[in-house]
């Protein structure tokens, strides 16, 4: 994580982030960051994978399937991020990096 964007989740969340860190460890929380906006996701689950691939696939498609993705790991930061369209546009770019936790690859021999 850039040093700005650390020093700027200190100054703004200070303990809570260190219990929000507790709370899930000890998997990640994600963060993502639109400006000077941050938004603190929980760590995804196979479930909310699950339902963001089938909605992906169904008429509301990326922007729904995004949406609900943000909606389902939410903690904290700032609101505008879900409500402004601009704000949220930036951040569902960046919601594939949210669910891929590792990389892994498939073979057939």
């Amino acid at each position: 994580m850039p040093k700005e964007t650390e020093t700027l989740l200190k100054e703004r969340y200070g303990a809570k982030l260190d219990e929000y860190k507790k709370q899930y460890a000890p998997r990640k929380l994600s963060v993502i960051r639109v400006e000077d906006k941050t938004a603190i996701l929980k760590p995804v689950t196979a479930a909310v994978v699950g339902q963001y691939s089938l909605m992906i696939g169904q008429n509301g498609g990326l922007d729904t399937a995004c949406r609900y993705l943000m909606e389902a790991l939410w903690i904290d930061g700032d609101n505008c991020i879900r409500d402004d369209e601009d704000f949220f546009i930036s951040a569902m770019l960046q919601m594939q990096n949210v669910i891929e936790l590792k990389k892994s690859s498939f073979s057939r021999i």
